[in-house]
C-alpha cells in the first residue's frame, strides 16, 4: 500500500511544485532582467550576476496557502571589492525597471528587496548582494534599512551542499547495498538524480505541512531553509518519499530528546549562521516546532499504516489540503485508469480495502473514491 500512498504523494507534489512551463518561463524573464540591469550605463565598467535562491534554487517550490503566486528569490550580486553601497545598488535596479518599458507597472519596492509582480504566476523577489569570496561564493546581502553591507549568505554554495550532502548518503547506500561490487561498478548520475528527487519531493511535502499546520494554529511556520538542512542532515534509505519524510521526522525526534526540552541548535552549512536565532529569542516559536513535528510524525505514522483509500485520503487532506488532495486524486485515477473502470463499472474494493480495476469485491460508486 506504501507505493500507491508514495504515489498520490508525488501526484500532490506535481500540484504544488511550480509548473514547468512557468519554470521556463521564470528563467527566461530574469534573464531579461539581468540583461536590462547590466545594459544600464551604471554598471558599464561593472559585471554584475544575477542568479535564483531558496526554493526555485533547491526546486523545492511550494505554492502559497493563500495566494496563487509563487514566491521567486533572486540576487543581484556586485563583484568583490566594488565600491557601492546597498542602497545604492537598489535604487539603480528600481530606476532600472520602472522605467524599461517592460516592468514599468510591475515594480513594487519592499524591504531589503524589489519585487516585480508577474500577474497570477509568480513573482520575483530581487535582493542585492556583494561577492567577499570568489572559492566558496559567499556574499553579503544589506540589513533591513539598506544602509550597509550585514548579512552574510550564500545561495550558491547552499544549494551545491544540498545535492553533494544527498548524493554523498545515495552513493553510501547504494555501495553497501552492492558490497564487493560496488567499485566495479560506477554509479551513475542518472540514478542519483533519480534518487535525489525524492528527497526534494519530501522537503516539499513538509513545507506544505508546515503552512496547513501554522494556518490552523495561528503558528509562525519554522524557516524553510531549517528544513532543508535538517532534511540534509539525515540518513535515509530513500525507497520512497513517505519513508524519507518518516526518516526526518525521527531525525528530528533524535535532536529535540538530545537537549532535553532546550531549543537545539540548526547553523548554516556553508556559512557562519545560525538559523534558529529565533528559538532562542522566542521560546514559545520553538515549542510550536516541536508540537508541529509530533504531529507530523503521529499522521505520518498514521499514513504508513492506513489500507482503505477513503481513510487515506480523507487523511492526505488533512496534511496538505483538500483541494490539491483531490487534485492529485483525480490524476492518480487518470493516469492509472481507475477513472475508466469506475465509469465502467469494473472498479472495486477487494477485502483488504485496496483499490483494483477487475471488478473484484465490492464496486465502488460515482465519486467515492474522491472522497465528495
Amino acid at each position: 500500500m506504501n507505493s500507491y500512498i508514495d504515489a498520490l504523494l508525488l501526484k500532490i507534489c506535481e500540484k504544488l511544485q511550480l509548473q514547468p512551463s512557468l519554470y521556463e518561463q521564470a528563467n527566461e524573464r530574469y534573464q531579461i532582467i539581468s540583461e536590462k540591469i547590466q545594459m544600464d550605463t551604471a554598471f558599464k565598467n561593472i559585471e554584475l550576476k544575477m542568479y535564483p535562491q531558496g526554493s526555485f534554487r533547491l526546486k523545492t517550490t511550494v505554492k502559497p496557502l493563500q495566494q496563487n503566486e509563487y514566491d521567486l528569490d533572486f540576487v543581484v550580486e556586485l563583484p568583490q571589492n566594488t565600491v557601492m553601497t546597498p542602497k545604492q545598488l537598489y535604487d539603480h535596479i528600481y530606476r532600472i525597471l520602472i522605467h524599461d518599458g517592460i516592468h514599468n507597472n510591475m515594480v513594487e519596492p519592499k524591504t531589503r528587496c524589489i519585487r516585480v509582480n508577474y500577474m497570477n504566476d509568480f513573482h520575483m523577489d530581487i535582493m542585492p548582494g556583494k561577492l567577499i569570496n570568489e572559492t566558496t561564493k559567499e556574499i553579503i546581502v544589506p540589513d533591513r534599512e539598506l544602509k550597509s553591507w550585514y548579512h552574510h549568505s550564500n545561495p550558491i554554495g547552499y544549494a551545491e551542499w544540498f545535492e553533494n550532502q544527498a548524493k554523498t548518503q545515495i552513493v553510501s547506500e547504494i555501495c553497501k547495498a552492492r558490497g564487493f561490487q560496488a567499485k566495479a561498478e560506477p554509479i551513475a548520475d542518472q540514478e542519483l538524480t533519480k534518487r535525489l528527487e525524492p528527497l526534494r519531493r519530501a522537503v516539499q511535502l513538509i513545507k506544505r505541512y508546515r503552512d496547513i499546520y501554522c494556518s490552523n494554529n495561528k503558528t509562525e511556520p519554522v524557516r524553510s531553509i531549517v528544513v532543508c538542512t535538517l532534511m540534509g542532515y539525515i540518513s535515509s534509505s530513500y525507497s520512497d518519499t513517505l519513508d524519507i519524510i518518516y526518516d526526518f521526522c525521527k531525525y528530528v525526534k533524535l535532536k529535540i530528546n538530545e537537549t532535553n526540552g532546550a531549543p537545539f541548535e540548526v547553523r548554516n552549512p556553508v556559512v557562519n549562521e545560525v538559523l534558529t536565532e529565533k528559538w532562542i529569542e522566542n521560546p514559545q516559536n520553538y515549542r510550536d516546532f516541536v508540537a508541529m513535528m509530533e504531529a507530523l510524525n503521529e499522521d505520518i505514522l498514521k499514513l504508513k499504516i492506513t489500507t482503505i483509500n477513503n481513510d487515506i485520503v480523507t487523511l492526505l487532506k488533512k496534511m496538505f489540503g483538500e483541494s490539491i488532495t483531490n487534485e492529485a486524486v483525480m490524476s492518480y485515477a487518470k493516469d492509472t485508469g481507475i477513472d475508466t473502470a469506475r465509469k465502467t463499472g469494473m472498479l472495486a474494493v477487494g477485502s483488504t480495502g485496496i483499490l483494483n480495476t477487475n471488478g473484484s469485491g465490492t464496486k465502488v460508486v460515482k465519486n467515492t473514491f474522491y472522497g465528495e
